[in-house]
């Protein structure tokens, strides 16, 4: 399965996310660990975001967990790039 993602450790709900998408349009979706296990088995998972073809997006924490940051496209045409928003 070919994708992008970022480990953010433990992050706190509310936590925002601003990703800048460069070369191709794509998935971005924050999971927290057990779906990201789910989705690298290929079994049911869920996670919080969409596909986008402007950037950049915003992305919030729903919950405390540990997050991963997953970008689904064409890994060779993407450059992806993101920042924690502090308010």
């Amino acid at each position: 399965m070919d994708h992008l993602y970022w480990d953010l450790g433990s992050i706190a709900g509310g936590a925002r996310f601003e990703v800048s998408l460069r070369g191709s349009t794509a998935r971005v979706c924050l999971m927290d660990i057990d779906h990201y296990q789910a989705y690298l088995d290929g079994d049911e998972y869920e996670y919080h975001g969409d596909f986008y073809d402007v950037s950049p997006v915003v992305l919030e924490v729903p919950y405390d967990d540990h997050w991963y940051l997953v970008v689904d496209s064409n890994d060779r045409r993407i450059t992806v790039e993101f920042t924690q928003i502090f308010d």
